[in-house]
């Protein structure tokens, strides 16, 4: 036997509270049947208590969801390997979109995963460099703390180096001998750089490409202030869509917008993903298992409601 929803740990707190309540409750009724000179009923407020504190622990139990493994079984998974590069360079910082484009770019991931299906993702910030913060997996849950950990102070520098993650990405779909080499980028653009376009041509990679921002732009704050370029001008970073829809059409893949207007377009990337061909297939086990969380909630239900509705005791006798 074992528990299938050990998060729901944290409502141990209610049978022990239930406790506690009550017996200060009792506590407070024999004091007050003390001072009019009534007889103590300590038997049945105790009986009660007992019927509704064991009957709170069992409803807990059934929260728990205890269950008994009853077979395993193998499955064939089949979906596509995904490499995810969100830029975090200082520009990802400006707040032409709530809260900003860094933010918005992880809240905006989170949903993707959610709605993923069998697909590997990998992930790879970047910025003045890159790295992998986490290789390909399928446990979404897992990528979304790695997502959360994401911030601009990951890697030193403030540039955009769209190459450098588009290498170590093409390198480890060449480890893992993927047919097809799949990316998802978060980026404002920076600046144009042909040899990216002939990177993804010649190495066949296909980018899906999530341009955050706006064309207007923003300052860009650090610190107490804003950056500044040579001439201690405030410098104004603008989405380069231009060059992000080049890259996405040249590499045979789609461009999205993301800034508060268009924040649903991850329906669309969700939709283009599920037409890629599923080349990566593995198998994994299944585990069917027997639920009993309907005997444990029975019996807490009965023990609350026999505790609620106990008869009791005329508290009509005096002590003198």
């Amino acid at each position: 036997m074992e528990f299938g929803n050990i998060d729901s740990l944290k409502f141990i707190l209610i049978p022990i509270f239930t406790l506690l309540f009550l017996i200060l409750g009792i506590k407070k009724r024999q004091d007050i049947l003390k001072n009019i000179g009534w007889k103590k009923d300590t038997f049945y407020t105790s009986l009660k208590a007992i019927f509704l504190s064991v009957g709170a622990f069992f409803i807990f139990l059934a929260l728990l969801s205890p269950q008994k493994l009853k077979e395993e079984q193998k499955v064939e998974v089949k979906g596509s390997d995904l490499y995810i590069l969100i830029d975090i360079s200082k520009s990802m910082l400006v707040q032409d979109s709530y809260p900003n484009r860094l933010e918005l770019s992880k809240n905006e991931l989170k949903e993707i995963l959610l709605n993923l299906k069998g697909d590997r993702v990998g992930i790879i910030p970047f910025s003045d460099s890159a790295y992998i913060q986490m290789p390909l997996t399928d446990d979404y849950f897992m990528a979304i703390n790695y997502i959360d950990a994401i911030d601009s102070k990951l890697i030193s520098g403030g540039g955009t180096q769209l190459l450098e993650a588009l290498k170590l990405a093409n390198s480890s779909f060449q480890k893992t001998e993927a047919k097809d080499k799949n990316v998802i980028i978060f980026s404002d653009g920076g600046d144009k750089e042909p040899e990216v376009l002939d990177f993804v041509k010649k190495n066949n990679l296909k980018t899906f490409i999530l341009g955050v921002g706006t064309e207007e732009g923003s300052v860009i704050p650090i610190d107490n202030g804003f950056i500044k370029d040579n001439s201690g001008n405030i410098v104004v970073s603008k989405l380069n869509n231009t060059f992000l829809k080049e890259l996405a059409s040249e590499s045979g893949g789609e461009y999205y917008s993301l800034n508060n207007l268009n924040t649903g377009n991850y329906k669309k990337l969700i939709h283009d993903i599920g037409k890629l061909d599923k080349t990566s297939q593995r198998e994994e086990n299944l585990k069917v298992y027997e639920k009993y969380y309907q005997y444990p909630l029975g019996i807490g239900l009965f023990l609350i409601l026999l505790g609620y509705f106990l008869p009791k005791k005329k508290e009509s006798e005096s002590y003198v």
